[in-house]
């Protein structure tokens, strides 16, 4: 059976933070991967003993070893309180393992050195946050503003889920994924655009 759009998508956008391109390392596309959504979402599930604010950015077979493994890290961290930031340290480090189990083929556009997009991701992360698109706006291609503004909308729709709903997290990873896949393919892989100013 072929893999969802979903697991796709993530492996793509795992396999970029995880190794880079043409040796490119994770820190110049993505410097802050130690603090991007993940591990928000990680720290966020510790904080409030909630597994559902981290399962949706791992496949659904590791849900079960994920959730084990926080509530295994929530107990050390009760009882242990000298070993805290060892536990912690080791579930965020099995967070990441687990979101990068699997590795999809990747078709990318970027380019080695390219300082830009790290700049871009984080712009993107904020603009989401915010639900503000002008954030953004400064360095969308103009041909493609009307397409990445309904696209940001989508995102922000996708956004509004309840925790609880599992299914609707990973419809809107999915979408986080693809709105980023897609600002960076217009801005990198299409020849003689220029972006608005």
């Amino acid at each position: 059976m072929g893999r969802s759009v979903y697991q796709r998508n993530l492996s793509l956008l795992g396999f970029t933070l995880k190794t880079g391109i043409g040796g490119c390392s994770i820190m110049k596309f993505y410097p802050n991967a130690g603090n991007g959504p993940i591990m928000k979402a990680a720290k966020m599930a510790l904080e409030t003993g909630n597994a559902n604010y981290v399962l949706i950015w791992v496949p659904e077979e590791s849900e079960n070893a994920l959730k084990n493994i926080l509530e295994k890290t929530c107990c050390d961290r009760s009882v242990k309180k000298n070993m805290q930031n060892r536990t912690i340290d080791w579930y965020l480090e099995t967070v990441n393992r687990l979101h990068f189990t699997n590795k999809g083929v990747l078709h990318s556009c970027l380019k080695p050195g390219d300082r830009d997009e790290s700049t871009v991701v984080l712009m993107i992360e904020r603009a989401i946050e915010t639900g503000n698109f002008e954030k953004i706006l400064g360095f969308i291609p103009d041909a493609h503003v009307a397409d990445v503004r309904e696209r940001f909308k989508h995102v922000l729709d996708k956004s509004n889920y309840n925790r609880n709903n599992i299914a609707a997290g990973r419809e809107y990873v999915s979408a986080f994924i693809d709105f980023l896949t897609y600002v960076h393919t217009i801005r990198t892989c299409i020849p003689g655009e220029e972006n608005h100013s």
